[in-house]
């Protein structure tokens, strides 16, 4: 049975030279973030690196400083803060926002002024 540790790993296997076949563990790298409603790539979000290595980050390199940042794209962003702007002035009802924007222009009437 293989090493407990090793489960988790992605198993490579790879000949050498002399016609042996090895076997080599590798940790697999994080995939892209993705917006939320969109499935947009985020920018500005580390990839690649292990939960532990983006732990170790400071505050600022792991997501930009600003409102739903590391979750929505910048195009959802605006069309979400649009939305909350004609919701907290009564130009739109919340019932007539769209369903995928809701929570989140609930969450940025919080925000909005």
């Amino acid at each position: 049975m293989v090493s407990p540790i090793l489960r988790h790993l992605k198993a490579v296997r790879r000949r050498t030279p002399g016609g042996r076949v090895v076997t080599h563990f590798r940790r697999e790298k994080t995939s892209k973030q993705v917006c939320a409603i969109c499935g947009a790539p985020l920018h500005g979000v580390p990839h690649g690196k292990r939960p532990s290595e983006v732990r170790k980050l400071a505050k600022t390199e792991r997501r930009p400083e600003r409102i739903f940042a590391g979750v929505l794209c910048a195009a959802c962003t605006r069309r979400v803060l649009e939305e909350a702007f004609y919701v907290k002035h009564g130009v739109k009802d919340m019932s007539d926002v769209d369903m995928v924007l809701r929570p989140f222009v609930k969450q940025a009437l919080k925000v909005v002024e």
